[in-house]
């Protein structure tokens, strides 16, 4: 049975290598046809795409190389803070390469991490980490490391290899990090809380109120809202509900947004301070507060580390 061009085709994002097309038995022929009748199209000697091919992917190859640091990172869904026009990782061993445009740039890393993958127009995960280190401060690639963790895309074992090739002005700690954080918003908080030497748990369950994003000193719940599933009304509403519930349950609350964590941060900080000072509600039980796989956040750290 002949095989479909095309099928094949949406295996690879629309954006393949022509050798990977002979490999899976198509004829030169059937590949050179596509392209003559615009079916397919060659946006580089040895690529085919077709229509849908990600647009970025396809100015990457164009431009001699393939989605590579916050690009690749934001690609496969890894948190970063900042998603720029384009990062195009580059071989260091190329050359006679297209000009770049306005608000694209260009890694040249050799890959240490290669990942025999259909998407080959992107960098794997920890070879993308490793090119948005040299751009990434800190607290940035504490967010993308949990980001990873969080979504199993990378071990914690992959981590401890990584973290040596960091460069050290970003390099974190590894107790830092923490494999339960659904957010990167919620990242950069805890790292700032617990700078402050509060004691902060992560993904906490707490009866009649639900997952908590942060509890600090197991009574102040803190929330750390996103753009992306914080801003319709019914969400709001179920927020405001939740946080009801945690009064009735004698907790105190504070509520961020995604832009308050991420450009007043320290403001953030200085509120939740504040509560604190105020002092716990007298009538908190501490049978109520159960932690989500608190022990999971690392094999290596305690509660409040």
């Amino acid at each position: 049975m002949r095989r479909d061009l095309t099928l094949d085709l949406v295996r690879f994002g629309m954006l393949a290598r022509r050798s990977d097309l002979l490999a899976l038995g198509h004829p030169r022929s059937r590949v050179s046809a596509a392209v003559q009748s615009g079916a397919l199209h060659v946006p580089r000697r040895g690529w085919i795409a077709g229509d849908g091919a990600d647009p970025r992917a396809l100015r990457a190859v164009q431009l001699g190389g393939k989605l590579g640091g916050a690009s690749a990172l934001a690609h496969r869904g890894v948190w970063v803070d900042d998603d720029p026009a384009l990062v195009v990782a580059t071989a260091p061993t190329a050359s006679r390469l297209p000009p770049l445009r306005g608000g694209e740039t260009r890694v040249w890393l050799p890959e240490r991490f290669a990942e025999t993958t259909d998407a080959r127009w992107c960098a794997s995960v920890r070879d993308a980490i490793l090119q948005y280190t040299l751009v990434a401060g800190r607290d940035q690639l504490i967010a993308t490391l949990d980001s990873g963790l969080v979504q199993r895309l990378l071990t914690w074992q992959e981590v401890d290899q990584l973290l040596p090739l960091v460069r050290e002005a970003a390099r974190p700690g590894i107790r830092e990090l923490d494999g339960l954080a659904m957010s990167g918003t919620e990242s950069r908080m805890r790292v700032a809380l617990r700078r402050r030497g509060l004691r902060v748990r992560t993904q906490v369950s707490i009866r009649r109120v639900g997952q908590v994003d942060l509890v600090v000193d197991d009574w102040l719940i803190v929330e750390c809202d996103s753009k992306e599933h914080h801003s319709g009304e019914s969400q709001q509403t179920a927020d405001r509900r939740r946080d009801g519930n945690a009064s009735l349950s004698s907790y105190d609350s504070a509520r961020f947004a995604y832009s308050q964590i991420m450009f007043d941060l320290d403001w953030c900080v200085s509120v939740v301070e504040s509560h604190l000072r105020r002092g716990r509600p007298a009538s908190l039980g501490q049978d109520k507060l159960q932690s989500a796989g608190w022990s999971r956040s690392h094999p290596r750290a305690g509660p409040g580390e």
